[in-house]
């Protein structure tokens, strides 16, 4: 939780974006350059760059998730639906990177059943969900 404050205090969060985003940039022109001779080995520098960027961005993802999960027990929610919530926003990244490196391959078939599979998977996901909202409603009516 104390980093998470961190974060928006010492602006951390912003210069690692910087730090990504320039890194991005210059794989992106590194790929371009040796795409001609070696178009494997670019499409191989850009799914590790999309691995090291996922890898950072989970690292954070629990400091957020305790901020989250402290401001659901001080409105009195059950936590336990945060779990489908963090569950599907964990998929839909998964599905996305998946895709995109799929599509960057010029698999587009194969990057469509990702697509499809990732949906139907988060709506199975989120269904916990949707029957305590229908819940609240049939008891506020």
């Amino acid at each position: 939780m104390r980093e998470f404050r961190k974060w928006g205090t010492g602006c951390i969060m912003e210069n690692e974006l910087v730090r990504i985003a320039a890194i991005g940039i210059i794989t992106a022109v590194i790929a371009l350059m040796i795409s001609a001779q070696r178009p494997e080995m670019s499409t191989l520098l850009g799914i590790a760059f999309g691995v090291l960027v996922l890898i950072v961005a989970f690292s954070k993802a629990g400091a957020i998730v305790g901020v989250i999960n402290e401001y659901i027990d001080k409105a009195g929610i059950d936590s336990k639906l945060l779990v489908p919530v963090l569950k599907v926003t964990g998929m839909a990244y998964i599905t996305q990177f998946a895709v995109d490196i799929c599509n960057d391959a010029g698999q587009k078939a194969i990057a469509s059943k990702i697509e499809i599979v990732g949906k139907i998977m988060m709506l199975a996901v989120a269904v916990p969900i949707a029957t305590s909202i229908i819940r609240i409603i049939a008891g506020i009516l």
